[in-house]
């Protein structure tokens, strides 16, 4: 499976958004793998494409690229149908089903920083009631 930068992103923050309390402000370019002005243009993008809501675009005349605040993005239906169709995850699994798919998917196809993030989550899973 290949991956473009805008569903890297998407896919890190829909791993968080699995948690019963999602802490956003821990999705970042370094827990991707990307750089910072990739990782904010991938935001903007997503947003305006309707896949998450609720970023802050900050746009300056100091750099072509616009800085993203994310600690308050919550994904859309459409954000999830999108990552749940590029994985082949279904609408009836819960939090720690769709993380452990996520998982295998991403370990198959090499993405790492994706599936640390996804392993890590997945012990927080595991730690709730």
């Amino acid at each position: 499976m290949e991956l473009d930068t805008k569903q890297k992103v998407l896919i890190a923050i829909d791993t968080e958004y699995q948690k019963d309390l999602p802490d956003m402000s821990t999705v970042d370019y370094n827990v991707i793998g990307i750089d910072p002005d990739s990782f904010n243009v991938a935001i903007e993008k997503l947003q305006g494409e309707g896949f998450i809501q609720g970023a802050t675009i900050i746009k300056t005349h100091d750099s072509i690229y616009p800085q993203a605040l994310i600690r308050n993005i919550k994904m859309t239906r459409d954000g999830i149908e999108y990552v749940e169709d590029k994985l082949d995850i279904t609408k009836t699994m819960n939090s720690k089903e769709k993380t452990e798919t996520l998982i295998k998917r991403l370990a198959s196809s090499g993405l790492e920083h994706l599936k640390d993030l996804a392993a890590k989550v997945l012990v927080e899973l595991a730690k709730q009631p």
